[in-house]
C-alpha cells in the first residue's frame, strides 16, 4: 500500500464517526446516536417516538382516566425500544477500522471503556485493567446508592460518582492521544442531568402522589375492601361537595373508634365550611335541599343536625352510609388533615376507574 493510500485510510478512520461514541449518545436518549452518526430523520424519529411513549406511559399510570395496564406495556415496549435503539446505533456505523468490541491487542477505545461506565461505574476500569480503582468506584458507588435509598439528602451523590468514573476512564484512556474534550464534556453533562433526574423521579411523585390502600368496607360500592387508589397532594387544593378524600383520623375519632394517630380514612366531602347539613328520614339535606346522591345503595337509618360547618372543616360520610364511621359519629373533619383527594383506583386491573 502506498504512503498516500495509508494517508487516505487514516483520514478516513481520523474523521468517520465512532461507533462506541454514538453507542454512548443513544445511552443517553435513543436517537442521538443515530443522529451523530449522520441519520438525522431518523435519529429525530426515534427521539420523538421515545419521547412520545413515555408522555403517554405516564399520563396512562397516573391519569385519572388513563389505563394503568396500557402504561405497564408501554414501559415494556419503550424499553425493548431503547435496547433496539442500541444495537442498531452500533451497526449502523460500518468502520472497518473499528471491531465491534474492542481488543485488549490493540489501543483501546476510550470511548468503549465509557461506554462500561455508563452501565455501572468502574467497569471501564476493570476493563482497563485499572482493578483497583475500577473496584473502589463499582464499590462506593454500591455503598452510597444503598444510603440514597434510605436518605434522600444523598440522592446527588450516586449520579455524580458516575459522572466521575466516566471522566476519569475517558481521560487515562486517551493519555497520549488526541481527544474530544467537548464531546466527553457534552456526556459527562448528560449523564449527570439524566441521572439526577431520574434519582428524583420517585421523590417527586411521592410529593404530589400518594398511594393509598381501601382499609375497609364503609365506602362501598364506589371502594371496595382492598383497592388501590392513588391520591393527589396538590398544595392549593379545596375541597368541593362530593370529592373522596384520605385524611389522618382527627382527635374525635381516635377517642370514638379503635383508630390510632396512624390511621387514615377514606370518606366523601358532603358539605364545606358554612353550609348546614341535616340528616333526617334517610335524606341529606344541604342548606335546606335534598342532596342527590347516586354512589349510594342504602339511605342513612340515623339522624342527625341540623348544624352549620365551622370555618377550615369538613362534613364527611362514607358511601356505605350506615357501615361507616364518619362525621355523624366523631363530628367535623379539621382541614389540616386532609392528605389529599382520591382521583384514580389504579389496582386491581378490573378495577381501574377515575373517581
Amino acid at each position: 500500500m502506498t504512503s498516500p493510500q495509508r494517508s487516505r485510510l487514516y483520514v478516513s478512520a481520523q474523521t468517520a464517526p465512532n461507533r462506541w461514541l454514538a453507542v454512548n449518545l443513544s445511552v443517553l436518549f435513543p436517537g442521538l446516536g443515530q443522529i451523530y452518526s449522520g441519520g438525522v430523520w431518523k435519529g429525530l424519529l426515534i427521539a420523538i417516538a421515545n419521547a412520545s411513549l413515555l408522555l403517554y406511559a405516564t399520563w396512562s399510570i397516573f391519569g385519572a382516566e388513563g389505563d394503568i395496564l396500557t402504561g405497564l406495556w408501554l414501559l415494556a415496549i419503550i424499553l425493548s425500544i431503547y435496547l433496539i435503539n442500541l444495537f442498531d446505533t452500533h451497526r449502523s456505523i460500518a468502520n472497518s477500522q473499528q471491531p465491534l468490541i474492542p481488543s485488549k491487542k490493540i489501543p483501546s477505545d476510550p470511548w468503549y471503556a465509557v461506554f462500561l461506565s455508563q452501565i455501572l461505574p468502574g467497569l471501564g476500569h476493570l476493563y482497563l485493567q485499572q482493578t483497583v480503582i475500577g473496584g473502589l468506584f463499582l464499590v462506593s458507588w454500591i455503598a452510597i446508592a444503598l444510603l440514597a435509598a434510605a436518605h434522600s439528602r444523598l440522592l446527588p451523590l450516586p449520579p455524580i460518582i458516575w459522572s466521575i468514573a466516566c471522566r476519569h476512564v475517558y481521560h487515562i484512556s486517551v493519555q497520549g492521544r488526541s481527544s474530544s474534550k467537548q464531546m466527553i464534556g457534552a456526556i459527562i453533562l448528560g449523564i449527570l442531568l439524566i441521572r439526577l433526574s431520574l434519582s428524583y423521579i420517585p421523590t417527586w411523585i411521592d410529593h404530589s402522589v400518594k398511594q393509598f390502600i381501601v382499609p375497609s368496607e364503609s365506602m362501598l360500592p364506589t371502594l371496595q375492601l382492598n383497592d388501590r387508589m392513588f391520591v393527589s397532594q396538590a398544595a392549593d387544593y379545596t375541597p368541593q361537595p362530593g370529592d373522596i378524600v384520605v385524611f389522618q383520623a382527627p382527635k374525635a375519632a381516635i377517642s370514638e373508634t379503635e383508630a390510632t394517630a396512624d390511621t387514615f380514612f377514606v370518606k366523601r366531602i358532603i358539605a364545606v365550611p358554612g353550609q348546614q347539613v341535616h340528616i333526617t328520614r334517610g335524606q341529606v339535606l344541604i342548606n335546606q335541599q335534598p342532596l342527590i346522591e347516586s354512589y349510594v345503595q342504602q339511605t342513612a337509618n340515623y339522624e342527625w343536625g341540623p348544624e352549620t360547618i365551622p370555618p377550615a372543616a369538613y362534613f364527611v360520610l362514607g358511601d356505605h352510609r350506615n357501615y361507616s364511621s364518619d362525621s355523624h359519629v366523631w363530628g367535623f373533619l379539621p382541614q389540616s388533615h386532609i392528605v389529599g383527594k382520591a382521583y384514580k383506583i389504579y389496582w386491581p386491573p378490573e378495577r381501574v376507574r377515575s373517581l
